[in-house]
């Protein structure tokens, strides 16, 4: 098999720029993404760092809209409570758990009471006592839930902001910390993941109670060989929902300030170094790892994109792991304009543009000539076609209407004529 190479450097690097600025775009207001429905005003900081996190657990084919709009509201009632009482993480969730037979099935979700009319859980009927939530992988992500609580309450007092200063945040190097804070949160939920059957949820409860009794006790003793123990098994790629909790932690307006304020409620005397305004933050994010998913390995997105400027592929393509090559030749061919977590804003753009044949005013098919207006204080309609984004327009100090990646997809039906470069057939 040939060797793995960008073959087209250049055209490649046009490609990535554009997402780039896409992602700069995504995050630079809370209205480009979708936040919590919490359960309650008065939530703090680390109240919903935390419901956050458990969220994040849940999204798993299953509508992200209904993630955060009713799952965010029951899990972060279960949060409040959480925090704030007495109860063991298995008593919690006992209380908060309905367990029902149906067809000789057992079935599983979690409720929690309905205190105040909320308009967002109005459109999905819930306008009665009680809300209920189940994720698709409901057996094995009220697992994951009861791992994470009964680990936070028995070695950071509950706290999720105080586990990620004592296992990454307070290292000096940031780009040392957000890879540790990534090994460490993977072991605090995702290293216990596997299929399981509601049927035996209390069997499963039981189990996982005791493995965390042990791991909690082996942390004390020395939570630096723990920590090395969760590390050995970490594996960088196919962690779509841890990376996509830490980028929202680092990146999102809203997520961000919510990190910050809970970083500082605990006391660490340089929380405002994980401000994203930070340009050290800034220089520690190409550490993050592009959250794979259906969008960013679309093959007409990836065969029109992609395929054509790299030679020597890989006989399974994976996307992540393919960007993540990709950065590291780039980077050592000289400066990067890109890094590969900002490939995730293919999640809003495939969907709008590739799966709809948007071509002729495609970024790069057709370019923007159709739909840039260039008029100050309007939407831009370029990235709100593209991704779905609001964002003013800012004709002086735009990037995207250069149109540099114009006619550079190899999918587009919008295309004159083919831009000639290496390619090497997929063995």
């Amino acid at each position: 098999m040939a060797v793995f190479r960008v073959a087209d450097a250049e055209s490649l690097g046009r490609i990535l720029h554009v997402f780039a600025h896409l992602d700069i775009v995504r995050w630079s207001q809370p209205a480009n993404y979708n936040l919590i429905n919490y359960c309650a005003e008065d939530l703090t900081a680390d109240e919903k760092l935390l419901t956050h996190w458990l969220c994040y657990i849940t999204d798993r084919q299953t509508a992200f809209e209904r993630v955060w709009d009713v799952g965010g509201y029951v899990l972060s009632y279960l949060v409040r409570v959480y925090c704030r009482g007495a109860q063991d993480a298995r008593s919690l969730l006992n209380a908060h758990l309905h367990r029902e037979k149906k067809d000789g099935k057992v079935r599983v979700r979690f409720e929690c009471p309905l205190e105040n009319p909320n308009d967002r859980l109005a459109r999905y009927g819930f306008d009665g006592d009680v809300v209920a939530f189940a994720s698709r992988y409901m057996p094995e992500d009220v697992l994951l839930i009861f791992r994470t609580l009964a680990l936070l309450d028995k070695i950071s007092r509950r706290s999720l902001a105080r586990f990620m200063s004592a296992t990454g945040l307070a290292v000096t190097d940031q780009r040392d910390a957000v890879a540790s804070i990534a090994r460490a949160l993977n072991g605090l939920t995702y290293i216990s993941g596997g299929a399981r059957s509601a049927a035996k949820i209390d069997e499963y409860l039981g189990a996982e109670g005791e493995l965390v009794e042990k791991e909690t006790e082996f942390f004390a003793l020395d939570s630096t060989a723990c920590l090395k123990r969760w590390a050995d098994k970490f594996r960088p790629h196919g962690k779509k929902r841890l990376w996509c909790s830490i980028r929202d932690y680092l990146k999102s307006p809203e997520f961000n300030d919510v990190l910050v304020q809970s970083l500082r409620g605990i006391g660490l005397a340089d929380a405002d170094r994980w401000h994203r305004d930070s340009p050290t933050l800034r220089a520690a994010l190409d550490v993050l790892e592009l959250p794979g998913d259906v969008w960013n390995n679309n093959e007409v997105f990836r065969n029109g994109l992609f395929t054509p400027y790299l030679s020597g592929q890989r006989r399974t393509w994976d996307m992540p792991h393919t960007v993540r090559l990709v950065y590291d030749q780039m980077k050592k061919q000289g400066d990067v304009l890109f890094y590969p977590e900002q490939l995730d804003v293919t999640f809003d753009f495939v969907p709008r543009m590739c799966q709809r044949n948007m071509c002729d005013v495609c970024c790069f098919g057709a370019g923007i000539g159709k739909v840039c207006h260039a008029q100050q204080g309007l939407l831009c309609p370029v990235v709100l076609a593209s991704c779905g984004y609001r964002h003013e327009c800012r004709p002086g100090d735009c990037w995207l209407k250069q149109d540099a990646a114009k006619g550079l997809c190899f999918s587009s039906t919008a295309r004159e004529r083919p831009i000639s470069v290496e390619v090497v057939s997929r063995p």
